[in-house]
């Protein structure tokens, strides 16, 4: 009896340790690199291999006969990825069973794992939207060892071996099962949060574009760049024109509105690799990566006619119109330091403010 608890316990050490490595590599290096659809072929190989692992660690019964927490993985996959890499992990898990030999048990098995996951998708489409995936894990783990202990009873067929061995496979799978779903649940909430975290340090709130903590990272990297590789490197310093008068005349809600699509605005008339940030209030500005003098005021000119032309559709239906001013200035036309180049486009901007506004005027 202690070596089959010793057993389950080196079961239930390989799920959670295995689990716990397998989702940090798919946060950080899996999903960035592949799309949704292939990852999830990965994931179910990747719990059908540990399935097989787990058979390869398990307790043998008789014989033909071996048992352990290989339907861990299946359920796992099912309630925390999707239903196509738990498909395919079962099926790899129930082929793997027969490497071990074609007999009883080995057909026991596969109908076990048929069985199973049959009973899992019943659970998951009938309760897992309205059940933490925690109470879900609790009624697939009953339903797991109700079909086993069915089945292992046909098979086995001695009472003096069963009357201990479905007691501790209950008390086993319960708690390796409860433990793994609450590991991949503490994780998976744990990487939301950070990757929020992360993306709220370096996103403005309001347009979805960088905030000016990331603009000052951005801009110092993209200096060195341009230096480096001897680049020309162009900066528009972009304002919107009385602004004021639109939080005064139609709300703080509309001004919030007027930024975010003069945001997305930006984003479309600009390169994909260009760097477009909201520096607070209503300025912006652009790094324009390998961009000419000539190149970067043609942009600018670019966004200023845009900006002109384009309807601002406040939250009320009522459409209006604005204007923005925009200062130019280029490494290493006009400067030969970063701190230069931000002073000479804000000087331009300045000059374009004063001088009538939704203009463009260069260093």
């Amino acid at each position: 009896m202690f070596v089959i608890i010793q057993e389950f316990f080196i079961n239930i050490c390989i799920v959670i340790a295995l689990v716990f490595m397998y989702l940090q590599v798919r946060w950080t290096k899996l999903l960035p690199a592949v799309s949704k659809q292939n990852s999830q072929w990965i994931d179910g190989v990747a719990g059908g291999l540990l399935g097989i692992l787990l058979m390869y660690f398990s307790i043998q019964v008789t014989e033909q006969t071996i048992i352990d927490l290989r339907h861990l993985p299946v359920m796992l996959l099912l309630l925390y990825i999707g239903i196509r890499p738990a498909l395919l992990s079962a099926v790899i898990i129930a082929s793997g069973r027969l490497l071990y030999g074609v007999n009883l048990s080995s057909m026991a098995a596969v109908i076990l794992m048929i069985f199973l996951f049959i009973g899992y998708m019943w659970l998951y489409q009938k309760v897992h939207h309205r059940e933490s995936p925690l109470k879900s894990s609790f009624q697939m783990l009953l339903w797991s060892n109700i079909v086993f202990s069915i089945v292992i009873s046909l098979v086995i067929r001695d009472w003096g071996t069963l009357q201990f061995l479905i007691p501790i496979y209950w008390l086993i799978s319960f708690i390796g099962g409860m433990l793994a779903s609450y590991l991949v649940h503490y994780l998976r909430r744990s990487h939301y949060l950070f990757k929020t975290y992360e993306e709220q340090s370096s996103v403005d709130y309001l347009t979805g574009l960088y905030n000016v903590r990331e603009f000052d990272r951005l801009w110092n990297h993209s200096v060195r760049n341009a230096v480096e590789k001897e680049e020309a490197l162009t900066l528009l310093a972009i304002d919107i024109d009385f602004f004021k008068r639109v939080n005064d005349t139609y709300g703080h809600a509309a001004g919030d509105e007027v930024l975010r699509q003069l945001g997305s605005t930006l984003n479309e008339v600009t390169r994909s690799f260009d760097i477009v940030s909201r520096n607070g209030g209503e300025e912006f500005t652009v790094i324009l990566l390998d961009c000419s003098n000539e190149a970067g005021r043609a942009k600018a000119e670019s966004i200023r006619r845009t900006v002109e032309h384009q309807e601002f559709l406040l939250p009320d239906g009522e459409k209006i119109f604005i204007t923005v001013s925009i200062g130019v200035s280029t490494y290493p036309d006009h400067v030969s330091t970063a701190k230069g180049l931000l002073e000479k486009a804000d000087e331009s901007l300045y000059e374009a403010k004063h001088s009538g506004r939704n203009k463009v005027i260069s260093a």
